[in-house]
């Protein structure tokens, strides 16, 4: 199942690029990255989404799995918000000239990127026995998603340098991106489940070490 998915993602992933670089290339070129800042944008939020659920699920079940898949979204999210915040750079200083302004939309996808660190250090850092630090670490997740809603406020409807849509001059750059938004979404679920299990096993590996 997980490399029907992954395959699937592979697919989409061809086509959205062919796309970009063919039928639905955008102008002026430098703007293509669109095809890849939107979706990692989105891969993001959505990663948040589940360790939102995640660290509800550990506070109210205790059940170690809510941990772990916490961790695992905690760690991709991490990854897309990187990809988020670089590629967004990188449009900016094409578009505007500059790399980084302190507008609503950048600060908050910013703080986005920090949230993710600030979780995954606590994570490695954190004192206390595994339960508590699990604990201490759901309740950062819930209150860390409050960011999440501040991110699509500012896009659409805080006057900002950071457009809150664009235009698209054809349907083929729709469907490009489209295709490569649902590749991004595969890839980021792919990954959660792969290190999810990859952690369940090290979990298992080191209770039967000890026992």
């Amino acid at each position: 199942m997980r490399r029907a998915l992954l395959l699937l993602a592979f697919i989409l992933l061809l086509g959205s690029m062919w796309i970009a670089l063919t039928l639905g290339q955008i102008t002026p070129v430098k703007r293509n990255i669109l095809y890849a800042h939107v979706p990692s944008s989105i891969c993001a939020l959505l990663c948040f989404v589940v360790l939102l659920i995640a660290s509800i699920g550990y506070l109210k079940t205790n059940r170690q799995i809510w941990d772990i898949v916490a961790v695992a979204s905690a760690e991709v999210g991490a990854v897309f918000a990187t990809i988020l915040n670089a590629t967004g750079m990188i449009f900016s200083r094409a578009e505007w000239n500059i790399w980084w302004t302190p507008s609503p939309r950048l600060v908050s996808s910013a703080i986005l990127w920090f949230l993710y660190v600030a979780y995954l250090i606590m994570r490695s850092s954190l004192p206390v026995s595994q339960h508590k630090k699990a604990r201490v670490c759901a309740v950062l997740g819930i209150i860390a998603f409050l960011d999440v809603p501040m991110v699509i406020i500012s896009a659409r409807f805080i006057p900002d340098i950071h457009r809150a849509n664009f235009t698209f001059d054809s349907p083929w750059q729709s469907a490009g991106l489209m295709l490569s938004m649902a590749a991004m979404v595969f890839i980021a679920a792919n990954m959660i489940w792969l290190k999810t299990d990859i952690l369940k096993n090290k979990t298992r590996f080191e209770k039967e070490s000890i026992s």
